[in-house]
């Protein structure tokens, strides 16, 4: 993202302190701007019809009333431009795998350190798929279980490629492979775009499906 772009947000998360904690958090960064917070899916889908668009909506999936499943379903649906990235406590494939079937573009635990979910939140604002490491490799397990044997194919892979995919297949951000390689994080975003358009994949998951069923690691 440019230095000068504001990715306004919006906080659904029915505990109070979680929603004010990550609110104060996220605001200190001077490229993120939390525009409304809610304690219910119902009301910023309301606000929606009538209010600036957010970039990103942080949603939670335990919510009073509408879950955050079937309230990404419904936004994805209606406002496709919107991110929407899954910030939960649960890590049951299950849930994991129906947020994403109705759109959500990224899942993140509750857990994450606050500097790895600034710079998720950058990712999705530049075009990525951010999933947290432990999410990763439940995804794997579920495709591993549902998946049977493919031809593994060539795709002109460098080097330097080959390391960032396993470190991306690890979970690992963009910050944390850049410093497993020593280099800067805009050159990991380059990598990772080049191997996206080699694999012919758009997203994160399909990119994680793509490897495992591929067996490119």
């Amino acid at each position: 993202m440019e230095k000068n772009d504001i990715i306004k947000l919006f906080i659904v998360e029915d505990d109070k302190d979680v929603r004010e904690g990550l609110k104060y958090l996220l605001n200190l960064d001077s490229q993120i701007r939390v525009i409304n917070v809610y304690r219910n899916a119902e009301k910023v889908i309301d606000d929606l019809k009538i209010i600036n668009i957010p970039n990103i909506i942080l949603m939670d999936i335990g919510l009073p009333g509408m879950d955050g499943i079937k309230a990404t379903g419904i936004i994805k649906k209606r406002y496709p431009g919107i991110s929407i990235l899954m910030l939960t406590i649960f890590e049951e494939e299950d849930k994991i795998l129906q947020a994403i079937r109705a759109g959500a573009d990224g899942y993140v635990l509750k857990n994450t350190k606050g500097i790895d979910l600034v710079e998720q939140i950058k990712s999705l604002y530049s075009g990525g798929s951010p999933i947290s490491p432990i999410v990763a490799r439940k995804i794997l397990y579920k495709v591993q279980m549902e998946e049977g044997e493919t031809v593994r194919k060539e795709y002109n892979l460098t080097r330097r490629e080959k390391e960032i995919l396993k470190g991306i297949i690890k979970g690992y951000t963009y910050r944390e492979v850049a410093e497993e390689y020593c280099i800067a994080c805009s050159t990991v975003k380059k990598h990772v775009l080049h191997i996206y358009r080699k694999l012919d994949v758009t997203s994160k998951v399909e990119f994680v499906k793509k490897v495992l069923n591929e067996k490119l690691v």
